[in-house]
């Protein structure tokens, strides 16, 4: 039969032990502060010709582009070795986070290539399919990402005629009629 002491002192470390578990409610609330910069940073290594997170240091340089953390938004001019790009945070309908890349060619058009990153468990951001969005990374689009609000336009390159905007609804990205 186990003492009242022994008990206590059982009751004791089984509440300690629930009190240092972090809550779930905690980690979604922490998840949600973070900023464009905060996934920015978590990009694959290779997405850049500099890690990301020089970038970011960049962008605080002035004429160098514009970081608007409050809207998850971003735009770099690049350096001569790395083309413009730009980047949008979205957020599915579960609070995940969705972040848009749009980069250019290095001596040509701005904004012709455009990928979808999502964080992993650990909290780096990979990339996802293209299924999200029904346009591909083809020859003669340009893509232009929101600094506000949740649509991104596709043009023509030549001409710089409207092809569509694809407004994100939490799940993916559908065209407006």
């Amino acid at each position: 039969m186990i003492g009242k002491d022994s008990s206590m002192r059982l009751l004791f470390v089984l509440l300690l032990g629930l009190a240092l578990l972090p809550e779930p409610h905690l980690r979604a609330a922490d998840a949600k502060r973070l900023t464009i910069g905060d996934y920015f940073v978590q990009l694959p290594g290779s997405t850049f010709e500099a890690p990301a997170k020089d970038w970011l240091k960049f962008l605080h340089q002035p004429k160098s582009g514009v970081y608007d953390s409050a809207n998850g938004y971003l735009s770099c001019t690049g350096d001569g070795a790395q083309a413009p790009f730009e980047a949008a945070l979205f957020r599915y309908k579960d609070d995940r986070p969705l972040l848009a890349v749009c980069q250019g060619e290095l001596e040509g058009k701005n904004s012709k290539y455009l990928a979808f990153y999502e964080a992993a468990s650990d909290g780096r951001m990979l990339e996802v399919p293209r299924d999200i969005f029904p346009i591909a990374n083809e020859k003669g689009y340009v893509f232009e990402l929101p600094r506000k609000g949740r649509t991104i336009i596709v043009r023509t390159e030549k001409g710089g005629k409207l092809k569509g905007k694809y407004t994100w609804n939490g799940e993916k990205f559908v065209e407006e009629r």
